[in-house]
C-alpha cells in the first residue's frame, strides 16, 4: 500500500521527501498515537450520535444503515458502549462534551 486509506490521505505528509530519520520519528509517534485517536474517534462519534437523537433530527434506526450497523449499536454508541476488547464495557462521559 502506497497511500494511507481513506480518510487518512493527508497522513502522507509524513513521508514526503527523501526517507530520513525524522520521517521514521514522525510514523513511530503516530503510531504511538492511535489509541488515543481511536478514543477521540469514538468520543466524537458518540456526542454526533447523540446530538442528532436527542434534537430529534434522526432515530436510531435511521442513524443505523448509515452507519453500517443496527440500530442496537447506535444505541449503544449514543451511550458510549464499546465493541473495542480491553475497553470494558461503557466510557464514562459526563454531558458528552469534551
Amino acid at each position: 500500500m502506497d497511500t494511507p486509506p481513506p480518510p487518512f490521505e493527508q497522513l502522507v505528509t509524513l513521508i514526503a521527501g527523501d526517507e530520513n530519520i525524522d520521517q521514521a520519528i514522525a510514523l513511530t509517534q503516530a503510531l504511538n498515537a492511535i489509541p488515543e485517536l481511536q478514543t477521540w474517534l469514538r468520543e466524537r462519534r458518540q456526542h454526533v450520535v447523540r446530538t442528532l437523537h436527542d434534537q430529534g433530527e434522526m432515530s436510531y434506526t435511521e442513524m443505523a444503515p448509515r452507519l453500517g450497523v443496527k440500530p442496537e449499536r447506535v444505541s449503544g454508541i449514543a451511550r458510549g458502549h464499546s465493541r473495542s476488547a480491553g475497553r470494558g464495557t461503557k466510557k464514562t462521559s459526563g454531558d458528552g462534551a469534551s
